[in-house]
């Protein structure tokens, strides 16, 4: 039998790699290359699977007190619906003395600074009411107020407009790539407040485009400067932050230097936008004052001068929560979020620099090709079973992963694209390994199905690298057989080919099929002459007990085997008889003893097969042995004997065996003898699957 083409292991183990690591590679390739197919259909996911991480999170601290789990700096004061209808304050918009009362009230509780969540970009028809609130903003000197403002389309960002109020604007220094946002019109507050103000920053939010809040840009660019975000204007007070400090390059961070600290670094993105870290639901970790309720403390107060300071040193978000009136935004926590809330969360973020940060570029791809890699390790490792194994729990420990890079460290790492070719590697892996490892292996098995019993092929396909100990040389005990028909030779001289054909193809076939079914395994055809053995593919070890048993159980299957083929040849000669044939006689030699097996050709010529005097000593015994039945070795009809296959008073014979000398000790089991033997017959069962294979 010839296998050029095979050279077992070390092409087939270089094609695997090489056919696994191309779909590893291809696996990796198709998501980026369905982002530039189409970019939009990515981010949308990537986004949601940012807010589940913000919702399977544990709430972000706010305190650093571990036992609070509300702000002590960051509070809101709410303008309510109660202190509308109750204390005869009326619809919306309120007399702008209330907002004065308001400011000098905050101011005497102590309150550090106060952002003014409300735009005031026109005057009130009763000038007293915008009097009272620029003095009541210049005798605070701690009030922030917003500027709304309207972002210039990409593209126009060259075209920068002018701030009337330079003083509330940043310098810096700008470097690398990317976009800080510049504004095409700016809605400003009244000119006495604006004056009067501690700080103007910019209210503009960038909802993503399923209208969630994630991101806010914290500084448009002017001419003359950049306008921070109202919670970045405060917070950069709060800190005291070194004007001549601010550093920005794009695409990346946003640096400041603090006059005691270290210098704070905020991470931005390309279109220089940072993302909320969001601490928890709406009022959860911040305290909420309503003013129904303030108005309700003053009241009990009976006119008494003072008041708790409840503010005392802390920033104060003021924002309208009136019924229609306040603005509402969606959160990855939520649909229906008070816009004033995302200033509290973005606040308290600057001020404790609990920032998120996108993956670097380098994370990114460890992210998409680390876990295809540690799959594709699975596939080489292991079995096809290797490959779904490996990717539920790669794909767990991703996910985990994700979550925990986002609770420790603050980073967002990419989730789609990895998950995308995590999805892909599995079906390519083990399409890979059908056509191209499993295909060969199929292939290879298939023609040590040739000569190997079922149970051999079968151990091999559950455990391939038994292929490699059962071509190794090793010295073992097994039960060598010879069948052979007599006069052949002398029949094929007077036989046609085809009739010569057909009866080596119909004895050869069942006496195959016989050997099979008791566990032999076939070495070859010699013309009409089959040699096989018995015992080579089970396992070693147990110890002499367990070897001994072996021994005997295969020596037993080799005598049942041959006893089983007589016994079919009776069959034959009837069928041959009906056709017109000639009838043939078989004889059978068995002996058992130590060999050498292995594969014990070349990559030209396989040959499987055993070597040594015991397999000369049985051929012999085939050669001797009469027609229609079997000469048996002494030890052979021992372990047969004691298997109950034969009886146990067949008497002994001696014989002349060529090259061999005489030998005593034989056992004869003849033709007469063998009609009576009873022997079951597996290999009736197993014909309907071999035989076929061998039309």
């Amino acid at each position: 039998m010839k296998v050029k083409g095979m050279r077992f292991p070390r092409e087939w183990t270089w094609s695997y790699i090489a056919t696994i690591f191309a779909c590893s590679a291809l696996a990796i390739a198709l998501p980026l290359v369905l982002n530039v197919l189409s970019p939009a259909i990515r981010e949308p996911v990537e986004l949601w699977t940012v807010d589940l991480r913000f919702q399977h999170r544990s709430p972000l601290p706010v305190s650093d007190d571990p036992a609070q789990d509300r702000s002590s700096t960051v509070v809101a004061f709410d303008y309510d619906d109660r202190a509308a209808y109750e204390y005869g304050l009326g619809r919306w918009p309120w007399d702008r003395r209330v907002h004065a009362q308001v400011l000098d009230l905050l101011s005497k509780s102590g309150a550090r600074a106060v952002l003014v969540d409300l735009l005031f970009d026109h005057a009130a028809a009763n000038p007293a009411e915008d009097k009272a609130m620029v003095e009541a903003t210049r005798h605070a000197g701690m009030v922030y107020y917003p500027v709304a403002l309207r972002p210039a389309p990409e593209g126009e960002s060259a075209r920068l407009v002018r701030f009337p109020a330079s003083r509330h604007l940043l310098q810096a220094q700008v470097q690398g790539f990317g976009q800080v946002p510049s504004a095409d019109d700016v809605t400003l507050p009244l000119p006495g407040l604006m004056e009067s103000a501690r700080g103007l920053g910019h209210i503009q939010s960038t909802p993503d485009r399923d209208g969630v809040v994630r991101r806010v840009p914290l500084l448009y660019t002017f001419k003359g400067g950049f306008l921070p975000s109202l919670a970045l204007a405060a917070a950069i007070r709060q800190l005291d932050v070194d004007p001549a400090s601010v550093r920005i390059d794009r695409g990346r961070t946003i640096r400041f230097k603090l006059r005691k600290g270290e210098e704070m670094v905020i991470p931005i993105d390309q279109q220089g936008r940072t993302w909320i870290n969001y601490a928890g639901h709406w009022g959860e970790r911040f305290h909420h004052y309503p003013y129904s309720w303030i108005l309700d403390q003053l009241k009990s107060a009976q006119g008494q001068a003072g008041f708790p300071d409840r503010f005392k040193d802390k920033t104060v978000v003021l924002s309208n929560l009136t019924t229609g009136s306040g603005s509402r935004v969606a959160t990855p926590f939520e649909g229906d979020f008070p816009s004033g809330e995302v200033k509290l969360h973005l606040l308290s973020m600057l001020l404790r620099r609990q920032f998120l940060r996108e993956a670097t570029e380098l994370e990114s791809a460890l992210c998409l090709g680390a876990p295809v890699l540690l799959l594709t390790g699975a596939a080489l490792t292991g079995g096809p079973w290797m490959v779904p194994v490996g990717f539920v729990a790669i794909l767990g420990s991703y996910l985990v992963a994700l979550q925990l890079a986002f609770n420790k460290a603050g980073v967002i790492l990419p989730a789609v694209n990895p998950i995308l070719a995590l999805s892909f590697a599995p079906v390519l892996l083990l399409v890979a390994r059908y056509r191209f490892v499993d295909r060969e292996r199929e292939q290879f098995q298939s023609v040590l199905g040739g000569f190997l019993p079922p149970q051999t092929i079968k151990a091999i396909q559950d455990n391939p690298q038994t292929i490699a100990h059962l071509l190794a040389g090793r010295t073992r005990e097994l039960t060598i057989f010879f069948a052979d028909l007599k006069g052949f030779s002398a029949f094929c001289k007077r036989a046609d080919p085809l009739q010569i054909q057909r009866i080596l193809r119909d004895y050869l076939t069942a006496m195959t099929i016989i050997l099979r079914g008791y566990g032999g395994t076939l070495d070859k055809y010699m013309g009409d002459g089959i040699m096989a053995f018995f015992g080579d593919a089970e396992p070693e070890g147990g110890g002499n007990e367990a070897e001994e048993k072996r021994v005997a159980r295969n020596a037993a299957n080799a005598v049942r085997a041959g006893v089983a083929m007589q016994k079919k040849m009776t069959e034959l000669n009837l069928r041959w008889l009906s056709q017109g044939q000639e009838p043939h006689l078989i004889r059978v030699g068995i002996n058992t003893g130590f060999v050498t097996v292995g594969q014990l050709g070349t990559e030209y010529l396989w040959d499987y097969t055993v070597i040594g005097p015991e397999v000369n000593k049985a051929q012999r015994l085939e050669s001797v042995a009469e027609a229609g039945a079997l000469l048996l070795a002494r030890r052979t009809y021992a372990l047969a004997r004691n298997q109950g296959v034969l009886p146990d008073d067949l008497p002994p014979c001696t014989f002349a065996l060529k090259g061999i000398g005489e030998e005593t000790d034989l056992y004869a089991v003849p033709a007469e003898l063998v009609a009576q033997l009873a022997v079951s017959l597996p290999y009736e069962e197993e014909g309907e699957t071999i035989a076929p294979g061998l039309s």
